[in-house]
C-alpha cells in the first residue's frame, strides 16, 4: 500500500473524476453536435447561434472545471 502516496494514478484515484477531462469531453460532444448542424441544417443563421451558444458552453465548462482544479506545490 506504500506505492499508493506517491503514484497521483494510481489505484487511489479510482472513483474520483478530473473536471478538465469532463470540460474536454463536453467539448467534444459539443464539436460534434455543432458540426452535426452544419451538415444537416440548411439554414446559416441557425447553425451561426448554435456555433456561439456551444462557444460560449465550452468556455464557461473551462473556466468551472479550472476553478476546481488546485495547484500542485513544487516538490
Amino acid at each position: 500500500m506504500g506505492a499508493q502516496h506517491g503514484d497521483p494514478i494510481g489505484s487511489s484515484t479510482i472513483g474520483t473524476s478530473e473536471p478538465v477531462a469532463i470540460a474536454e469531453a463536453v467539448r467534444v460532444v459539443l464539436a460534434g453536435i455543432v458540426t452535426a448542424g452544419w451538415l444537416t441544417i440548411p439554414d446559416a443563421t441557425i447553425n451561426t447561434i448554435v456555433s456561439g451558444l456551444a462557444l460560449a458552453l465550452s468556455i464557461l465548462g473551462s473556466v468551472l472545471a479550472r476553478r476546481k482544479v488546485a495547484p500542485v506545490p513544487p516538490q
